[in-house]
């Protein structure tokens, strides 16, 4: 019987080609996908569309709405603050307009002069008070009356009586008594500075009338009935 011998294959090996090759292949495989890379992005670069989804217009639209909201906010403020000054005016010249009508009323009165009860009304100072006197014709008349008036508030410092002028707290007077000229009416305004501790009780007042005839009008009125605590 025949032996069957293998056979036998001799290769020859060259480890430098070897790894030349190795080299060459990964060079090229490195080639191509820098090159798969870069024509990729240029590609995305070049084909890169804008993404416009609507929201810049609606957010330009929601900025506009605000805006105008603002101006139509201020515009409403600027409006209730007329409104409100206009209600002043008409409730001031309303108040004047009761006031000429009572001073001018036809109605049956003695003659001379009369006065109207006296205004004091406070300020941010509690020793500093406005006040308003006004004196007027008694039984309708076309003549003028010169005179002048005097008052004081009479009252205590520290439970000692005591008796101011108007003339002596009201500084634009220096010390003189109210000047009376009017046919009318006249008004007097002003402010008082009453003096630390002072309480005032009493008010007094006297007009003395020169002209057309001599003639003493004086009344006098409690201090709580004249304090006004409308500003």
């Amino acid at each position: 019987m025949a032996r069957h011998h293998p056979r036998t294959v001799i290769r020859r090996d060259h480890p430098r080609r070897t790894r030349i090759v190795r080299g060459l292949l990964l060079a090229f495989l490195a080639a191509v996908l820098v090159g798969a890379y870069g024509l990729g992005h240029r590609t995305g670069s070049i084909s890169r569309v804008p993404l416009d989804d609507g929201n810049d217009a609606f957010r330009n639209r929601i900025s506009e709405l605000e805006t105008r909201a603002e101006l139509d906010k201020q515009a409403l403020n600027t409006l209730m603050e007329s409104l409100a000054n206009s209600r002043g005016v008409i409730t001031e010249l309303e108040g004047e307009l009761a006031f000429y009508r009572e001073v001018m009323a036809p109605e049956q009165r003695a003659e001379g002069v009369r006065l109207r009860l006296p205004r004091f009304s406070p300020t941010a100072d509690p020793l500093r008070w406005r006040y308003e006197l006004v004196v007027q014709q008694g039984k309708p008349t076309e003549n003028r009356f010169i005179g002048e008036l005097k008052l004081r508030l009479v009252g205590s410092v520290h439970n000692q009586p005591e008796i101011f002028e108007l003339a002596n707290l009201d500084e634009r007077l220096a010390g003189e008594p109210l000047p009376i000229n009017f046919r009318y009416f006249q008004r007097f305004e002003g402010e008082v500075l009453l003096p630390p501790g002072f309480t005032p009780q009493r008010v007094e007042i006297d007009v003395v009338v020169r002209k057309p005839k001599t003639d003493r009008v004086s009344v006098a009125h409690d201090w709580s009935e004249l304090m006004v605590y409308t500003l």
